[in-house]
């Protein structure tokens, strides 16, 4: 048993140290300013869709309506058999920068034709993406974005938290998504990006159709965006956005089941991440799981009353810290109450999901 504290205590340091690295080096990442004669170049907005008749009707006007000067918004209507053109039409009558233009390769199982489509039709070689469930958190995303795309940066890494529901699935899924932010901002700050949030992310028209692999990824369903990353060669050209103004706000699933599938299909990317990526996920998880593992098993021993104070110190410690993340990703504060039941519950079902993702492979991005 006493190897079994051993570990535990080492888990502990590592969980601690760890997330105060992170927080150290996403507090101190030098935002761009934004300088009110700056050089707006026109930009180009895409947007996939397949059956978003309600999600454009709900969303497209606060994109529509961004304070830019010159931008385009290209919906991409992927073989819908809703009213999602309808949709745009209408919309078209107000705003003449809105561009309609259906996909032409029905047998495709992600959206990557759908996308890639989108940027060849495109005006502008300012590329900003985003979904078709999502709305900006202001009216200067686009300036936001574009400021941090520079001569020194091609790409630019935006954040897309999700809308806030009063329920345990979506204070899970808020918690989640802060994982995520922190990983994935850590590792582009050190010049190791190693995805994207397809909803939110900025690229030079040409830089993108350089990296793209589309036509060997034919067979994926997902990770259009990670793996767009993944084939960036120079990674010191991807740059982080981390300005409220600069999130967007998407709409989370509301059953278990429909999150379950959304994250079988995110999860199936992974194996296809570079080595290091996988190792310092693996090792962020396995770091995890030592910690919870080995406290349960503890409190089932004699050393349950070293254990119980260790991780007592370890849960404030982590809280303090993720109280200074909340100031940089906005997450709601119901949601740091519970963050402990929350990272044990999330931990159990990612291991699940990974186990069943193994037997059953998604067939559509939607």
């Amino acid at each position: 048993m006493k190897f079994i504290l051993l570990l535990f205590i080492i888990s502990t340091l590592i969980s601690v140290v760890s997330q105060f690295k992170y927080l150290k080096r996403i507090s101190n990442y030098k935002k761009t300013p934004f300088k009110p004669h700056q050089d707006k170049r026109p930009v180009s907005i895409i947007i996939c869709a397949k059956n978003e008749e309600v999600n454009l009707s709900s969303n497209l006007e606060f994109i529509l309506n961004q304070h830019y000067p010159t931008f385009e918004v290209i919906v991409v209507n992927d073989y819908s058999t809703d009213s999602t053109s309808e949709v745009i039409k209408t919309f078209q009558n107000n705003y003449p920068n809105l561009r309609l233009i259906h996909a032409i390769d029905e047998n495709s199982k992600s959206k990557r034709s759908a996308l890639k489509l989108g940027i060849l039709k495109s005006k502008y070689n300012r590329i900003l993406l985003t979904d078709a469930d999502c709305k900006p958190t202001s009216k200067f995303w686009i300036t936001e974005m574009n400021t941090c795309l520079t001569k020194k940066f091609n790409c630019v890494l935006g954040y897309s938290p999700y809308e806030y529901k009063s329920t345990f699935l979506n204070k899970m899924i808020q918690w989640e998504t802060l994982q995520t932010g922190i990983l994935y901002s850590y590792r582009a700050i050190e010049g190791k990006a190693y995805m994207s949030v397809g909803r939110n992310v900025m690229y030079q028209k040409s830089f993108f159709l350089e990296s793209e692999n589309f036509e060997k990824e034919r067979g994926l369903t997902s990770g259009d965006d990670d793996l767009l990353i993944q084939n960036i060669k120079d990674k010191s050209k991807i740059s982080l956005c981390l300005n409220p103004e600069s999130f967007v706000l998407s709409q989370p699933k509301t059953t278990w089941k429909s999150w379950w599938k959304q994250k079988q299909r995110h999860y199936s990317t992974s194996p296809f991440y570079d080595k290091s990526s996988q190792l310092f996920l693996g090792g962020y998880h396995f770091s995890q799981f030592l910690f919870w593992s080995t406290f349960l098993i503890l409190c089932l021993s004699k050393e349950w009353m070293p254990a119980l104070f260790i991780f007592g110190i370890a849960i404030v410690a982590k809280s303090l810290i993720t109280v200074q993340f909340e100031k940089v990703f906005k997450v709601p504060k119901s949601v740091l109450w519970i963050w402990p039941i929350l990272e044990a519950s999330l931990l159990i079902l990612q291991m699940g999901i990974g186990i069943s993702g193994i037997f059953q492979k998604q067939k559509s991005w939607q």
